[in-house]
């Protein structure tokens, strides 16, 4: 009897296990999930911030008179990008 309630509480242990185990790796994906999203937000927002700061320097050495195919190639802009923003009127600080 006794060997037999052993064996029961080893086998109800080794399920308990499983499912734990199961739980765990869960949580491990989950939490491996929203880091591997938070890198990707972090990257886009650098991303997009370095994006904004060539289209504002373009912007100001448009209104010095340099030419659209150095500011292209010097900001890392496409030239239909530049002369978009030649066409777009200055705003005012």
């Amino acid at each position: 009897m006794k060997a037999s309630d052993t064996l029961k509480n080893i086998s109800d242990d080794g399920w308990r296990w499983v499912i734990q185990g199961q739980i765990e790796g869960k949580k491990r994906d989950y939490t491996s999930g929203l880091l591997a999203a938070e890198r990707r937000g972090r990257a886009q927002g650098l991303e997009q911030g370095m994006h904004q700061n060539a289209v504002e320097t373009a912007k100001k050495l448009l209104a010095e008179g340099i030419a659209p195919e150095m500011i292209a190639k010097c900001c890392s802009l496409s030239i239909e990008e530049v002369k978009v923003l030649q066409k777009t009127p200055l705003a005012t600080p």
